[in-house]
């Protein structure tokens, strides 16, 4: 079973309008409502794969009723802590002339001390009967900026090994407790090692300098150039399947899912990796806040070249 932690997930609005016009009334055409959050979007792709998989989070109020209802219609176990405030809304306003969205997102609803440790306890719950457990996306106000660190700690001491994804502080933090796998994308990295990843080399030294830190497996994602991973192994590129991209939302997490699912069959860091890169771009070509469905998958894998750097 591969686990998931979203401690600040959202209800995903997406409105599409003809062409965006700042400071001007805007029609929109279409509307989709979908539930939102790193470790949410990464069950649900798992599911769809064909992995096990139960997602651990917060969720407060009507959204976050609606949003467990979501996912339960899609076969998703869900062990969630309710919370004292609703459960955010992020909207995506996506200009269907084929400009990059424009995304709001709320911060999310104050976590109290009491909340973080029943969720904490959950986690304990589940860990050792996980193979793996993807702990992804950004803290909620009120959660201490080592909240990452504690939970990756405790997964690890239970044998589950920890795929951790977000950003900033809270990131470099708790890479301290060395998770198994970590996905930072181009951006983050930069932020993390002070690098500007502009070719593969520097996506490889990246790497090089993150694995120093007793991590086995990096992934650095570069969008439609591709994604690199290293590991003790080695180290290898892969270039994606030539798409046409319809909305990026969700790509990474679903990437991270085809990379759990590959892993947890015992499959090679090659194979995962192209898994990963297939899942991801089958995701950019639905709508929206839409996942990939497996054949899509499928049909993009034998499509991703990879080389050993």
């Amino acid at each position: 079973m591969i686990s998931t932690v979203t401690l600040n997930p959202a209800l995903d609005k997406c409105v599409y309008v003809e062409t965006l016009l700042p400071n001007d009334t805007n029609r929109i055409v279409k509307v989709e409502v979908d539930a939102g959050g790193k470790g949410f979007n990464a069950s649900r792709v798992l599911k769809e794969l064909g992995s096990e998989t139960i997602a651990l989070g917060f969720l407060g109020g009507q959204t976050g009723k609606y949003i467990e209802h979501v996912l339960r219609s899609d076969g998703i176990s869900v062990d969630a802590v309710y919370t004292g405030s609703d459960t955010r809304t992020n909207i995506c306003i996506q200009d269907i002339s084929g400009l990059p969205p424009t995304t709001l997102n709320e911060a999310g609803a104050r976590t109290s001390e009491e909340e973080l440790e029943a969720l904490f306890a959950k986690v304990m719950q589940v860990a050792s009967k996980s193979s793996m457990i993807v702990i992804a996306g950004s803290l909620p106000p009120g959660a201490p900026v080592d909240t990452y660190k504690r939970l990756v700690k405790l997964a690890c001491e239970a044998g589950s090994k920890v795929i951790l994804d977000s950003d900033g502080e809270p990131m470099r933090i708790g890479m301290e407790a060395a998770p198994f796998m970590i996905k930072p994308n181009r951006d983050e990295v930069g932020r993390l090692v002070d690098i500007d990843i502009q070719s593969n080399e520097d996506a490889a030294r990246a790497a090089e300098l993150l694995a120093s830190r007793g991590i086995e497996l990096i992934v650095i994602s570069m969008g439609s150039r591709g994604a690199l991973v290293r590991s003790r192994e080695g180290t290898w590129f892969a270039s994606p399947p030539d798409i046409k991209p319809v909305s990026t939302i969700g790509s990474g997490d679903s990437m991270v899912a085809g990379f759990a699912h590959a892993l947890s069959q015992g499959r090679p860091i090659v194979e995962a990796l192209m898994w990963g890169s297939a899942a991801g771009a089958a995701t950019a070509m639905t709508d929206g806040t839409g996942i990939c469905k497996r054949h899509q998958v499928l049909e993009l894998l034998d499509k991703v070249q990879v080389q050993e750097l």
